[in-house]
């Protein structure tokens, strides 16, 4: 923090943060640092005195510490003050905004005590925000907390004076994010819908089983190619657009079918379609099954040619491991290769197992 330690905020008698302009000159001030609770004596001089001074000389308080924790009680009392803070966007579908509160609580209790938010603010329609109050420097006032499923607000504090406080929380949109908003978050489809367009919010975990993944339908990021990517509570999301996403299986269904697509997707690296889709719309379902017969048939067909190549010649088989010929390797009978448990094939690798493998060369 690059301060020159200017305290014109102190706390007086009733626990409240008083501008050194409010009090009596000198130690009739009755304030206190809060931090060290050391008494402070108020200076009404020129700009470099003006201010609020430690009255001991050989006190062992940090000023750094006591100015950053005299910040952030002057910052819970003006949001408690003002019962208003001006928020950042939510991943710009929430623009920057005023939120204004009826009831504010700072040093209160929410739901444990272990971990507490620095301010709970609730708002006329009901809606519940927490406000967390951070610095670089990490001196932490209390516990960071558990924001899973609640609507909690970080603002870093760091690069502010006493001074600039004030209007940074109610003005400014900088050096905020939301950690978790169960509000925005519940209401981003209505949001797109009432624009005129239809998303679904989908788990990052499901968009990475979709048939069409690498062709992604996602909304991207403003001015940006990359996708937009949401969390909340722990968890990842995607917002797909689903009227782009059914013309896309419907092109792909209208496009190839049968053998005909299993080949394309096969010699395409790019169009990685493999698992099922029916989470997004009846099309997937149609078109999973019949990608999983043709392969169940291959497989079947692949099975049958080895087992008749070992059958004529087992000889010509080769350990995964080695690629030692099988007869050679153990006296007529069968190796052993040591990578079988991960290629989860038998111990005693039997012919009908044993194939030429690039990944296993002699060392």
């Amino acid at each position: 923090m690059n301060i020159n330690y200017v305290f014109s905020w102190a706390e007086n008698s009733n626990g409240e943060m008083v501008h050194v302009d409010s009090v009596p000159r000198g130690q009739q001030c009755g304030c206190i640092c809060p931090r060290c609770h050391e008494n402070l004596l108020a200076r009404h001089g020129d700009v470099r005195e003006h201010g609020f001074a430690h009255h001991s000389d050989n006190r062992g308080a940090n000023l750094n510490i006591c100015y950053e924790v005299t910040l952030y009680k002057l910052a819970e009392q003006i949001i408690k003050n003002k019962k208003k803070i001006h928020t950042s966007s939510y991943y710009d579908i929430f623009p920057a905004t005023d939120i204004y509160f009826v009831d504010v609580k700072i040093d209160s209790y929410y739901n444990r005590e272990d971990k507490q938010p620095d301010v709970i603010a609730i708002t006329e329609d009901g809606k519940q925000y927490l406000i967390e109050f951070t610095f670089n420097s990490k001196v932490q006032h209390k516990e960071k907390i558990d924001y899973k499923n609640l609507t909690c607000l970080e603002i870093d504090i760091t690069n502010q004076t006493l001074e600039s406080l004030e209007s940074f929380l109610l003005e400014s949109d900088k050096e905020r994010k939301w950690l978790n908003n169960q509000i925005y978050f519940k209401g981003i489809e209505e949001k797109y819908r009432n624009n005129g367009k239809k998303i679904k919010v989908v788990e990052e975990s499901i968009c990475a089983n979709c048939k069409i993944k690498y062709y992604c339908c996602g909304v991207k990021q403003k001015n940006s190619l990359d996708l937009l990517v949401i969390e909340h509570s722990g968890k990842k999301y995607r917002l797909c657009k689903q009227k782009e996403l059914h013309k896309r299986i419907e092109k792909l269904n209208s496009q190839f079918s049968g053998a005909k697509l299993h080949k394309h997707i096969e010699n395409d690296k790019d169009l990685s379609i493999s698992v099922n889709m029916s989470n997004y719309c009846d099309y997937g379902q149609d078109l999973q099954e019949k990608l999983e017969n043709i392969k169940r048939k291959e497989e079947e067909e692949k099975r049958r040619r080895e087992e008749m190549e070992s059958l004529h010649n087992p000889s010509d088989r080769t350990c995964f491991e080695c690629r030692s010929n099988l007869v050679w390797a153990n006296k007529n009978g069968y190796a052993n290769c040591g990578a079988w448990k991960s290629l989860n094939v038998p111990q005693k690798t039997p012919p009908t197992c044993a194939k030429t493998c690039k990944n296993f060369k002699r060392k």
